[in-house]
């Protein structure tokens, strides 16, 4: 009788996260320190508690506060979340307070 390959090892991005979360970019070439905005987002994004954990431990409370609060588009339970987690404000948040583009100057 033959042994079974070995199972195949699931590709996984420098923090350990799964791969196919960044179906967009190689995520091979993901540096944890330069696309912080980028890895943070998408984790929070597919909301798995493993992620979580994961740019949590990594980044740390302070620059997970300084991240998300600039970003342009977080779902309102993703807010909620992190206000909880982070002991942040919803008004704190970039996505919470900008202004939307101008009323376009023609009407149809």
């Amino acid at each position: 009788m033959k042994s079974a390959a070995p199972i195949a090892q699931k590709a996984r991005t420098p923090l350990g996260l799964p791969a196919e979360w960044f179906w967009d970019v190689n995520p091979a070439r993901l540096n944890p320190d330069k696309h912080a905005a980028q890895i943070i987002e998408r984790v929070l994004v597919v909301g798995a508690m493993e992620g979580w954990r994961a740019i949590r431990r990594h980044y740390g409370d302070e620059k997970l506060s300084a991240v998300v609060t600039g970003l342009r588009s977080l779902s309102p339970q993703n807010v909620a979340l992190l206000c909880l987690a982070l002991n942040l404000k919803k008004e704190d948040f970039r996505c919470c307070t900008a202004k939307p583009f101008p009323q376009a100057p023609w009407h149809y």
